[in-house]
């Protein structure tokens, strides 16, 4: 019999603002919720890529998984540069206290290790010498740290609430614009496929122009498609079983 599995675990996703506040009524809260969905989305790859790992066996699959751990670790690696660079010095300058996210700042950097180490790994490792137990444990000793920060952020953000919403909205724009400059046959697709539409009772994260979606599943995604079978959602962020599992070593194999 055949066990399907998804990527609501190990590690828990997190509660979105939207569930219990109005996003409308402050920009610090629509910007909470935005980047819970965003840490939600990394927690589904984490999750993703710790459940399936031991089961990816053939050499094809094993440098697809390769890359796909390869292209998340870049985006979070990515995510927290353009936070230290750009998005936290901006929300500071407007609430006028230097510091306001150093406490999120040193998160990233109890983490940082584990994460170079799993990039390091997904860029010099071959079918050959592929490890799964490696894979895990580097994971296994970064979530507790990972997930603890992605968690504690998002009450940072809200605690923005007493200070200038158009001013923060502003800065974020302004960062969520520079995010879009990765690759487009890498991060939008990935993180399409990471996102989950029936969360919390249904949700359109990210906003997305019209067709935009559509260009993403059917032309940017095609060059890494072998990659993206390990994403827990399909295109349109619908969530399906995970690729490889118990029992299904040989389901998503191409080739």
């Amino acid at each position: 019999m055949t066990i399907h599995v998804w990527a609501d675990g190990p590690w828990p996703l997190i509660t979105t603002p939207s569930k219990t506040q109005d996003v409308s009524k402050h920009a610090a809260i629509y910007i909470a919720n935005e980047m819970a969905c965003a840490h939600n989305c990394m927690i589904r790859a984490i999750n993703s890529i710790y459940l399936q790992a031991e089961y990816v066996k053939k050499p094809r699959d094993i440098k697809d998984f390769l890359f796909f751990i390869k292209s998340w670790a870049d985006w979070v690696s990515d995510h927290h540069i353009l936070e230290e660079k750009q998005m936290f010095p901006g929300f500071e300058k407007v609430i006028g206290t230097a510091g306001f996210f150093n406490t999120n700042v040193e998160q990233h950097h109890a983490f940082e290790p584990q994460l170079k180490a799993l990039l390091e790994y997904a860029n010099h490792t071959n079918h050959v010498n592929y490890d799964a137990a490696t894979v895990r444990r580097i994971i296994e000793e970064m979530a507790p740290s990972f997930h603890r920060h992605l968690s504690d952020e998002i009450g940072s953000l809200l605690s923005m609430q007493p200070y200038n919403g158009p001013a923060l909205l502003k800065v974020y724009k302004h960062c969520a614009a520079e995010a879009t400059k990765q690759d487009k046959q890498v991060v939008p697709p990935m993180v399409l496929g990471l996102r989950d539409v029936t969360f919390e009772g249904g949700n359109q994260w990210p906003s997305l122009p019209p067709m935009a979606a559509w260009v993403i599943s059917y032309f940017l995604a095609r060059r890494y498609s072998g990659s993206w079978r390990f994403l827990p959602s399909d295109s349109w962020g619908r969530p399906r079983a995970l690729a490889f599992g118990p029992e299904d070593d040989n389901e998503a194999t191409i080739g």
